[in-house]
């Protein structure tokens, strides 16, 4: 009976809005009424009879007549958001009929942490009215703006309309980008086909031939060389500095500590993204790629290798090493949303080794390195990969916590720094933006101004 009665009601409606009857009690005491009137006929039953239906009947009409005219909008200020940064959205309720809307209840099921614009509006005939709503960017990451939903209901709150606004925008929080001190990197190496530097003075650099591995370039392979012994060989450049460099970062949740903010895997993501930054726009630029693990809560790929170490998710992060401030925005999206993970760092190292390249540098980012770590940093030395290392110290009072993994890089000559995870650089990114602040006044009125500050 209630689901007949509920088609009834919507029948015709936009998409989207459905009309429920919330009240009906009432409605049982109509049959008696008209029995009453049967058997006794007098005025009162016609005056209770018309007053009741015509009070069911203006509710109804009210509500569908709302239903297919309200409008809402929302808009976001802003082109991009940093985490700590504020975000501030505009919200429109529009609505174009002769009918006041009394009460509107405005729910929002946005997955933003600590964000809730829902709020009670109401609305005059033929009018608008607007709200603003300003949320702190706790946690950097992937969210979604919407779906909403608008609750409203007729004079006497008999019926109840319920319009679903589907709508559902991708809200991207980039990490923070901070001016780190001066990283030591190790002497590096050039690719084989990049232009050589040849001094004007001096002797030429040498060249040397090696044996022909998979995945080199044929075109520089030592004919001569190889007929000699009877084998491919290659010819090799003498080794300059190079220019190409993969940040690793370890996301192994078994390695980090800390929760939120204070983590040592948040400040993992942070000095990736503010080393890349430093990098790319440096005095000397450099092509710069990212090598990572993302796990997820909810992925079949992340519970699998919980519990099977030797399968890779599907949440590998691999960006090639490219020059330029778009490869930045490529490493702010690819760890903005990163979770930490179960592969181990050396796993990731070993695996990623033969897509490496040879004659570039890696960057490791850990907060710890044990021997499985550092014998693979060794093995890819010999592949033709210099690296350093860039431990992350618990606090800056503890500062003999990683001294272990310290001396043991230095025994093996892989060069390392030590950042605690309560430093605070500066931010390295920051651009101005104007904002709106409204202020109210001691009269109850209110006034509205623009402000401009610069952000990071």
């Amino acid at each position: 009976m209630h689901a007949r009665l509920r088609t009834l009601l919507n029948r015709g409606l936009a998409q989207g809005a459905a009309i429920d009857l919330r009240i009906a009690w009432p409605l049982w005491t109509l049959p008696f009424l008209l029995i009453a009137h049967l058997l006794a006929p007098h005025g009162v039953w016609i005056v209770l009879l018309t007053v009741l239906g015509g009070i069911y009947f203006s509710g109804y009409w009210w509500v569908r007549t709302l239903a297919g005219k309200i409008t809402l909008a929302r808009r976001r200020q802003g082109a991009f958001l940093i985490a700590g940064d504020q975000m501030e959205e505009e919200f429109t309720l529009a609505n174009p009929t002769r009918l006041p809307v009394i009460w509107a209840e405005f729910e929002d099921y946005s997955d933003v942490p600590d964000y809730d614009p829902g709020r009670i509006v109401s609305v005059d005939a033929m009018t608008r009215t607007r709200w603003r709503t300003v949320a702190e960017c706790s946690r950097r990451g992937v969210f979604r703006l919407g779906p909403s939903r608008l609750i409203l209901g007729d004079l006497f709150h008999f019926f109840r309309l319920t319009i679903d606004f589907p709508h559902v925008e991708q809200l991207l929080i980039y990490p923070r980008v901070l001016r780190l001190p001066e990283i030591d990197l190790p002497h590096g190496q050039t690719d084989g086909d990049a232009r050589r530097r040849r001094p004007l003075m001096g002797a030429e650099p040498g060249v040397m031939v090696r044996d022909y591995l998979p995945g080199d370039n044929v075109r520089r392979i030592h004919w001569p060389a190889t007929a000699r012994h009877a084998r491919f060989m290659l010819r090799e450049d003498e080794l300059e500095p190079s220019g190409d460099v993969w940040i690793v970062a370890d996301m192994q949740a078994a390695t980090h500590s800390g929760t939120g903010d204070s983590s040592t895997l948040e400040y993992a993501v942070i000095l990736a993204v503010s080393l890349a930054a430093q990098l790319l726009a440096g005095s000397s630029p450099r092509a710069v790629g990212l090598l990572a693990v993302s796990g997820s809560e909810s992925s079949p790929q992340a519970q699998d290798a919980a519990t099977d170490p030797e399968r890779l998710p599907e949440q590998a992060l691999w960006i090639a090493p490219q020059a330029g401030q778009a490869q930045l925005w490529r490493v702010l999206a690819a760890l903005a949303p990163a979770r930490a993970a179960s592969m181990p760092l050396h796993d990731l190292l070993r695996r990623s080794g033969p897509g490496l390249g040879r004659r570039r540098t890696l960057v490791v980012i850990a907060a710890q390195a044990n021997e499985q770590t550092i014998a693979e940093l060794v093995r890819l030395r010999r592949a033709g990969l210099e690296s350093s290392v860039l431990l992350i110290g618990a606090s800056s009072h503890q500062p003999d916590v990683a001294d272990a993994d310290r001396r043991a890089l230095a025994r093996v000559g892989i060069p390392c720094q030590v950042l605690p995870v309560d430093a605070k650089p500066p931010p390295l990114i920051t651009y101005r933006r104007t904002r709106t602040v409204i202020r109210s006044t001691p009269t109850g009125g209110a006034v509205s101004y623009e402000v401009e500050e610069e952000v990071g």
